[in-house]
């Protein structure tokens, strides 16, 4: 009886960790710049208040043609999230006014002060979807209701790669090449980083998934 329930529990144990292969939980996460949110399970709340300076030391600081910057976001613990992987979510957008000159909605970053991201996605002031190359906006509009976004990442020191799709669709891919030594960290961040602004905003990130391919 002592064996069969051994084996029992070890089954038991080895269905769980199938079912959960690759895919990581929502502690993989954390605040970035000690930003407020909300969560339960895999499940993300952010809301930002128009003129509410973010908690980086960059927010603060006057670039291009906006004199600050609102935030409220999470970030992977872990700063070394190289390898593929893919992410994905159901984002729903509450805002009562014309989208933020620029409305990051997630972010592949390798740190430093004031360095654009190797890759980011996110909505223009025209309520169509933008990366950060130069010249990469596109023609297509963001949904009226809630959208399932999916960032497939390939993220080596030399350079990223990341396809975007929206609703499964494909939208667009970015590709960025290191300088120098190659890049030293890799981390992923989601939520609302917005520039120019025109009101409050809440965003619902759903059933969130991280999981490493090969």
């Amino acid at each position: 009886m002592k064996n069969l329930l051994i084996l029992s529990t070890a089954a038991l144990l080895a269905t769980v960790c199938m079912a959960n292969a690759g895919n990581l939980r929502s502690n993989t996460w954390r605040a970035s710049c000690n930003t407020y949110y909300s969560n339960s399970g895999n499940d993300f709340i952010f809301n930002v208040k128009l003129g509410e300076i973010g908690g980086c030391r960059s927010d603060k600081v006057k670039q291009h043609s906006w004199d600050w910057s609102e935030r409220s976001e999470v970030i992977t613990k872990n700063e070394r999230m190289f390898g593929k992987w893919e992410w994905s979510a159901t984002i729903n957008i509450d805002r009562d006014c014309r989208p933020a000159y620029r409305n990051t909605l997630f972010q592949v970053h390798a740190g430093g002060y004031l360095v654009s991201p190797p890759s980011w996605f996110g909505i223009n002031s025209y309520n169509k979807f933008k990366t950060n190359v130069d010249g990469s906006g596109t023609n297509q509009a963001v949904p009226n209701s809630p959208f399932k976004l999916t960032a497939k990442i390939n993220a080596t020191r030399k350079d990223v790669k990341v396809d975007y799709f929206v609703n499964d669709q494909f939208v667009i891919s970015t590709h960025k090449n290191s300088l120098g030594n190659g890049y030293k960290k890799m981390f992923f961040k989601f939520g609302i980083y917005r520039v120019n602004a025109n009101c409050d905003i809440a965003q619902t990130y759903t059933n969130v998934k991280l999981k490493k391919v090969k």
